[in-house]
């Protein structure tokens, strides 16, 4: 490139990094996410152009082993297609991925051949740093103005990256570039010092663990590293080892034994919460389902939301769960999603792809003849290794900030690697090359501008739900579906909420008609099954409708609306033993709105045939005494219930 050429790339570079933070449509269901994928492929068309432009097809591009483990996992991600229940999720997951892979390469190449220059990347990492620094403090401001106290409810501070664990996430990846930034000029110097303290402050604040975790690793690589050049191997063995022990034994203490030490503090209290790794571990068994049947294919990229329940919803302790209250969108966990979704050649690539890096990292660092420039080597290499930790309890694999910073992280590890000649790879003429991520992005900007259009409508047709206009509703929500937008956010198809507003106008028909077509997107949403048996009830369907609720409670034997529903169903048909039988399965503590209201009657009717069938007067008198009204009868099913007993042993126990 000319000089001039080459400060328009730069310059490019800088406004996208301030510029990324800042992008966000406050009227899509997620705000940042589109935007910001269809801000980072713009960019991307304006870096291909100036190299299709300027090169012709004699230049070579350069494919290494990282570019072939991560082109791996973008085929096998592909393939995974053949696997798919709901496709438009897989595009818009898939045309992440492309996005990712894009900016990976292009960024490693302009890196690698010296049109851009490291620290100038790096100090643009750092302006988009210290802008997320301030959109945090701010925050923080804001919420210390409503007389809250900085601990408190951090879990509402979220800057403008989704929620406070994927703003922790974000804050740590850019510290390594802080670290960087120290050996840059004065002014760059203190700034980075400065971000530093404030990040590591922020850190602390927001108190997400897995976050802390990985920066208790960074900071022991980064002194251990640093000590470690003044020590001899053995003392550097002995002083690892010590403080390994020593942080393992405070964890434990904190952990395990905090009631024990008498630690009452509530910061530590809500740091050491138990719940929501039993949640994660949950996630991770019902991961290892899916795997075992969906080994070497997966599911599909993006496909986990609408799967996991197929496998059972009874694995997790959580009512809201088992009742389709809550709907989990991930595993939190990147590598088990990715092998989940991709099947076991998909994860191997993706896990392939980051060894790769950390190995050519390590290899970079002994051939670094600079001090200078290897000490900067190892601030990213360490991020890197520290990163693995938040990918294993948490979901960054799904933002777009997340993946640019670490994606230009592991750019410059790559590209110092190949810029000391240690090539192993294949060149390819670049135009081919050029015209090959031209066509992907292409791909990935056409979904992007179909999901935007989809959220931005389906948004608006809540908010039009909000004021009761069942019209304005349904015509977003036409506008909204699309063959690239079937599914909300939550994998609920577009179908399910136009069954919703038709049911609620009594088109009963019409509603069955769009339960139908839900299911046939998303057959394993216990909702969907649930709404679809009513509607064939209401349709007169009586036995389609046992089938399908039938259905729900095989993927949640707790879902109360469809236990509840069935047993109407069955008592309205006549089939009082089986209305009995469906509604006793319902747990003692239930608390459900509808419970009462069909319980009475047929308890009332269960009573009834069994002493017709006992013909015992003496009970029949006792029975008459003791249920005068509706809350006497509840009272004695429940004094049933706790007697763990066969209903008809029970009241035959009242005589004796």
């Amino acid at each position: 490139f000319t000089m001039k050429e080459s400060k328009t790339l730069n310059t490019g570079f800088s406004v996208y990094f301030i510029l990324l933070p800042f992008v966000f449509i406050p009227f899509l269901i997620d705000s940042f996410i589109l935007p910001r994928q269809l801000l980072t492929n713009l960019f991307l068309f304006v870096i291909i152009f100036l190299l299709f432009k300027k090169y012709k097809s004699a230049n070579l591009f350069v494919i290494d082993s990282s570019a072939f483990f991560y082109l791996g996992f973008i085929f096998f991600s592909g393939l995974s297609f053949l696997n798919t229940q709901i496709v438009d999720i897989s595009h818009a997951v898939f045309s992440k991925y492309l996005t990712f892979f894009i900016f990976f390469i292009l960024i490693k190449y302009l890196l690698t051949s010296g049109l851009i220059k490291i620290e100038q990347i790096q100090k643009n990492v750092i302006y988009f740093g210290i802008l997320s620094i301030m959109l945090a403090t701010l925050a923080f401001i804001n919420k210390t103005i409503k007389g809250q106290d900085l601990s408190r409810q951090v879990d509402l501070i979220s800057g403008t990256f989704g929620n406070k664990n994927l703003l922790s996430s974000i804050l740590f990846i850019c510290l390594p570039f802080y670290f960087i930034g120290t050996s840059f000029s004065k002014r760059y110097k203190w700034l980075s010092f400065l971000a530093i303290g404030w990040t590591i402050f922020l850190l602390i604040l927001l108190r997400t663990r897995t976050v802390l975790i990985a920066l208790g690793l960074f900071l022991f690589l980064v002194i251990f590293d640093y000590v470690g050049k003044r020590l001899s191997k053995k003392v550097k063995f002995i002083t690892a080892s010590t403080l390994i022990i020593i942080i393992s034994v405070i964890a434990f203490l904190l952990i395990f034994k905090k009631a024990e030490i008498g630690t009452n503090s509530k910061y530590f209290n809500r740091l050491f919460a138990s719940e929501t790794l039993h949640s994660r571990m949950e996630f991770w068994n019902q991961s290892a389902l899916i795997i075992k049947d969906n080994f070497f294919g997966g599911v599909g990229v993006g496909n986990w939301i609408d799967i996991y329940p197929k496998y059972g919803l009874d694995n997790f302790s959580s009512s809201e769960i088992q009742n389709g209250r809550l709907i989990i969108d991930n595993t939190h966990n990147d590598f088990l999603q990715v092998f989940v979704e991709t099947g076991f050649f998909g994860f191997i690539c993706y896990l392939g792809f980051f060894l790769v890096v950390i190995y050519r990292g390590f290899c970079q660092q002994k051939n670094e003849q600079d001090s200078k420039e290897k000490r900067n080597n190892n601030y990213l290499l360490f991020m890197v290794i520290s990163y693995l930790i938040i990918a294993f309890f948490d979901f960054p694999l799904a933002r777009i900030e997340h993946q640019i910073i670490l994606l230009v992280a592991l750019a410059i590890l790559q590209s110092k690697h190949l810029i000391l000649g240690n090539r192993s790879q294949i060149n390819l003429p670049i135009r081919y090359v050029l015209i090959g991520c031209f066509i992907l992005l292409g791909y990935s900007t056409l979904i992007n501008f179909y999901r935007i259009n989809g959220e931005m409508h389906l948004s608006k047709a809540f908010q039009e739900e909000k004021k009761g206009d069942n019209a304005s509703f349904v015509h977003q929500l036409n506008l909204a579906k699309n063959f690239l937008f079937k599914t909300d956010n939550y994998a609920l198809p577009i179908d399910w909420h136009l069954g919703k507003v038709n049911f609620r106008e009594s088109n009963f028909k019409g509603s069955l008609e769009n339960y139908k077509d839900a299911y046939k997107i998303n057959p394993y949403s216990i909702v969907v099954n649930n709404d679809l048996a009513t509607a064939f009830v209401k349709n007169n369907q009586t036995d389609s409708a046992v089938v399908y609720y039938k259905k729900a409670l095989k993927i949640s034997s707790n879902y109360l609306d469809a236990r509840t529903n069935l047993a109407a169903t069955y008592f309205n048909a006549n089939q009082f033993e089986k209305a009995f039988e469906t509604i006793d399965a319902c747990d003692l503590n239930t608390n459900f709105d509808s419970y009462n209201q069909i319980l009475i009657p047929i308890v009332e009717k269960k009573l009834n045939i069994e002493l017709e069938k006992l013909k015992d007067d003496n009970l029949n008198s006792f029975l008459q005494t003791k249920i005068k009204s509706e809350d006497d009868l509840i009272r004695f099913y429940f004094d049933y219930k706790n007697n763990k007993t066969t209903f008809d042993k029970y009241l035959q126990s009242l005589t004796n």
